[in-house]
Formats: structure tokens, sequence, C-alpha cells
């Protein structure tokens, strides 16, 4: 017999469905649903039969199914009749839930275990047992990772070292930025630079041509439209050349102090290893962070998972035997529950798996 538990069901229903529940018919609006169901007899064969449905046989999510496609499964193995109705109840919980009034849920007294999602959620199952334990998981965190060096440079000169980042590694990134600033260290200076200089002094940087004809355009932008100052709203930095959010959020929180979470591939694929977040891309990473995560944690993100995902969650092979934040992750439960959806046919693999692979 397979493993028994209770399981989500993220189904994105691309038009308009009318659902009969009892004596009524709901209209289910497009949008992303989220189903909650247990299968103490075993997750496999129910999670199979699921997938598989092409036409409505007997339960109200058959119809739905039928009409949608699942998007993704989230499984915790337990034996706990009850924990089908505590796991609608954290659902429902999740930021800009909407309920679906008596929807699978005739054999118990919740109002239901159907929830719809104008945009796709990010919300993880394992996210409150992560949660329970950040005020452990963070102090451990700062004990391995010395204060950053951006944190003591002006707001200029941390978009403009973050903008040298991309595709770059760090030592270079930091020698780049220390030679360019010796040099040209406001955005006056910068602006009235030639970009070929400007290359020299940032090669070896990835695309130090194409960064060094930015870096002048967007120092002279900022002496254009924002009077040489740089500015500290995320909508002005995104206009920027060569800014994306994750280096507005870095300016916004290391340079001016602000609540901001800056989400890069380490945030991401940490976020996800953990089980706080259930995310796809790193913008839905951050928009899925600022939903669960305290907001006391919120600037000293970046910089702690960067490091600990260079030395310890790397991206291949991470080290988890001798990892200090081992009693607190949810690795292990994450990679239990993928290699029960795994052996499922047509299961979708993990959203932040890379392509062709599932998390392990």
């Amino acid at each position: 017999m397979s493993a028994p538990g209770v399981y989500l069901l993220l189904i994105r229903l691309r038009r308009g469905l009318p659902v009969t529940l009892g004596r009524r018919t709901v209209a289910l609006a497009p949008g992303w649903y989220v189903y909650c169901g247990s299968a103490l007899g075993g997750l496999a064969g129910r999670l199979a039969r699921h997938l598989r449905t092409s036409q409505v046989r007997h339960w109200h999510v058959d119809a739905l199914l039928a009409a949608g496609q699942v998007a993704d499964v989230q499984v915790c193995l337990t034996t706990d009749p009850a924990a089908e109705c505590r796991l609608a109840a954290t659902v429902a919980a999740w930021t800009g839930a909407e309920p679906v009034p008596g929807f699978g849920c005739t054999d118990c007294r919740c109002a239901t275990h159907l929830f719809r999602f104008a945009g796709r959620p990010g919300g993880a199952l394992l996210a409150p047992a992560v949660l329970a334990q950040i005020d452990n998981i963070m102090s451990a965190l700062r004990q391995y990772a010395p204060s950053p060096e951006w944190a003591r440079r002006d707001a200029f000169q941390t978009l403009v070292a973050c903008i040298l980042s991309l595709r770059t590694q760090d030592p270079v990134t930091d020698a780049a930025a220390a030679r360019l600033f010796a040099e040209f260290a406001t955005p006056a200076a910068l602006a009235a630079a030639a970009p070929a200089t400007v290359a020299r002094l940032i090669y070896p940087v990835g695309m130090y041509h194409t960064k060094a004809r930015n870096l002048v355009a967007l120092s002279r932008q900022l002496l254009e439209r924002f009077g040489g100052r740089t500015p500290a709203e995320i909508d002005d930095l995104l206009t920027l050349p060569n800014v994306g959010r994750k280096t507005a959020n870095l300016v916004r929180s290391f340079a001016y102090g602000l609540d901001a979470i800056c989400v890069d591939t380490h945030v991401h694929r940490i976020g996800n290893r953990w089980g706080l977040v259930r995310t796809a891309t790193p913008d839905d990473t951050e928009r899925e962070l600022r939903n669960v995560l305290p907001q006391r944690y919120w600037i000293e993100l970046n910089h702690l998972l960067v490091r600990h995902g260079q030395l310890v969650c790397r991206p291949a092979r991470p080290k988890c035997a001798g990892c200090f934040l081992r009693p607190w992750c949810q690795y292990a439960a994450l990679c239990a529950a993928q290699a029960v959806i795994a052996a499922i046919p047509g299961a979708p693999a993990h959203p932040a798996a890379p392509p062709g692979r599932s998390v392990p």
C-alpha cells in the first residue's frame, strides 16, 4: 500500500465552468484553484486517479479536473483524519484566497475545501513548519555571514556594484567596482566617462561592454531625471537601464535601510528547498516572501542566503549532512513528498526544479 496522507491540487482553469453542488449550480470563474483532499488509504492511487480524470465521474472535483489543468501537487504524509481540514484552514489563510462554499466538504464541518486565486499562488504546505523555526534559522545564519561590503557604500555605488555583479562572481565584481569607483565615484563623473574607458576598468565582468554603455546611460539619467540622486522608490529604479527587481530591492534595503526583499537565484532556490515558498520564478518568490516572511528579516535575507547558498546549500549537491540548519530545514520532508509525487504518472515536477528535473 502506498503512503497515506493529505494533498493539494493546484488547478488552472482558463474558462468559466458551472458546477452543480447539491441543489445549486456554482459558476467557477477562470483562475487558479487549490483543492484540499486526503487519501489515508494511499496517496499514489488517489492522485493517479485525479491526474487521469478526463470527464465528470463521481466527485465535485472531477468536473474541475476535466475542464482544468493540474499545475502542481503537494502532499503531506500523515495518518491523522483531521489533517485535511487543517490543510483547508491553512490554504484559506493564504493571500488572495477566495473560498468556494460547499465544495469538497460534505463529510466534515468545514465551509469548503476549494479556494480560488486570481493569480498563481506560491503558498507551500511546509511553510508553517519553517516559519515556526524562522527565528532559530536566521539567528544561526547570522553567525556564519560577515557584514556585506555593499552595506558600507552609498546608494549610487550600491546600484552600480549590483549591476556589475550580474552573471559575475563576487571576487571579480568587488575588484571591478573598486577600480571603477577609484576614477568615477559619482553619477556626474561616470556620466562624463567614455564607455570604452569604463569597459576597460570593469573587465572581466560578464557582458562588460554592454554594462559599460548602460552604466554611462544610467548615470546620465540620474543627473537628468533625479538631480544626481539615486532614487529609493522601486518604480523609479526599475526605469533605469539594467535595473530589475533584484537590483532595485538591493538598493532599497542595503543603501536606504528600507524594508525590501532582494531575491536572487540563491534566495529563490533556498526558499523553495526549505519549503517556505513553492514558486517558479524569483519574482514569484519575492511576492510570496512578502506574504509570509516576518518583515524584520526582509533586509538581511539576501545577504544571509547568498552566503549560505555559496558554501552549503549549493545549486548541485547541497551539503545537507553537515548543514547547521538541518534541525529546522524541511528539505528532507520536501524530498520525501516529492518521491511520492514523482512515482505518479503525469504528476508535474516541483515548480522550481530545473527543466527536465524534479527536486531530488
